[in-house]
């Protein structure tokens, strides 16, 4: 134990005589630290911890790789004609304006089709989630699900939300539940039934 301590004693000695040295490697050391902890913190979230879904291993997702997003005649063309699958659900992510009566404010939200939640097979922490009866085509059914955290933040727990009407690009949606905590890293901001 003796000889480690004149070691580091010595270390020390030696970083104090090269001061521009000593800043290089605490840099060089901080950087990649921070790096490793940041690869392994979106490997662990995508690949190595499973969706906090139940039977998360029979999910699938289908996508297009140009870019180009499915037209909902589309989604039920596949959905009808499914007979691989248990059933398909549709979702887009995009950014929204949602006017909460304070004003709009831009989110990331997913428009989802009305079975949704069905699929996943998730339920709601506060109200209800919408489901396949909601939905009677494009635009039928004006719900919104808010994720826990945007519930959390925008409306300070609030549980009267639920039945409130919010804008969602100038057009009125009724706030008809929130999906629970633990669901936040595959659900968005907010769900909207198409």
């Amino acid at each position: 134990m003796g000889i480690f301590v004149q070691d580091l004693r010595f270390a020390f000695r030696m970083l104090r005589k090269s001061p521009s040295f000593t800043v290089a490697a605490v840099l060089t050391l901080a950087v990649a630290i921070g790096a490793n902890a940041v690869v392994f913190g979106a490997l662990n979230a995508l690949v190595l911890r499973p969706l906090n879904v139940p039977q998360a291993d029979s999910l699938y997702e289908l996508g297009r790789t140009n870019g180009q997003n499915e037209s909902y005649p589309s989604y039920l063309d596949l959905r009808d004609r499914n007979r691989s699958f248990e059933s398909l659900a549709a979702e887009a992510f995009d950014q929204v304006g949602m006017d909460t009566g304070h004003g709009p404010a831009r989110s990331w939200g997913y428009s989802t089709s009305g079975n949704y939640f069905d699929v996943l097979g998730i339920q709601p922490y506060l109200g209800r989630l919408f489901h396949a009866a909601d939905e009677q085509g494009p635009n039928s059914a004006p719900y919104v699900v808010l994720s826990y955290a945007y519930w959390h933040t925008r409306f300070h727990d609030d549980r009267g939300v639920v039945g409130g009407v919010v804008q969602l690009n100038r057009r009125p949606f009724t706030i008809v539940g929130e999906h629970p905590r633990e669901q936040r890293k595959y659900i968005g901001l907010e769900t909207t039934a198409l």
